[in-house]
């Protein structure tokens, strides 16, 4: 079964990438982007295999309030 999950993506301050998968309160990080996102993927399957080795069930992501707001903002400084 295929299952999908949000992964949010970030630059630290210190310049590594941060990958955060909300739905499972799990984060992951790496030195370039496609290392963080990578990352998370492993982590994702390991954070299934371990929840379906205890017998529960997968967390089913919730969509319906995930919302994507761009806007304008004038830079300061």
């Amino acid at each position: 079964m295929s299952r999908q999950y949000t992964v949010i993506l970030h630059r630290a301050e210190d310049g590594w990438w941060v990958a955060n998968v909300p739905t499972l309160h799990a984060t992951a990080q790496g030195r370039t982007r496609s290392t963080a996102l990578k990352q998370a993927k492993s982590l994702i399957r390991f954070a299934l295999d371990s929840i379906q080795g205890e017998g529960e069930n997968p967390p089913v992501e919730d969509r319906s309030s995930l919302e994507v707001v761009r806007v304008r903002a004038a830079v300061c400084g």
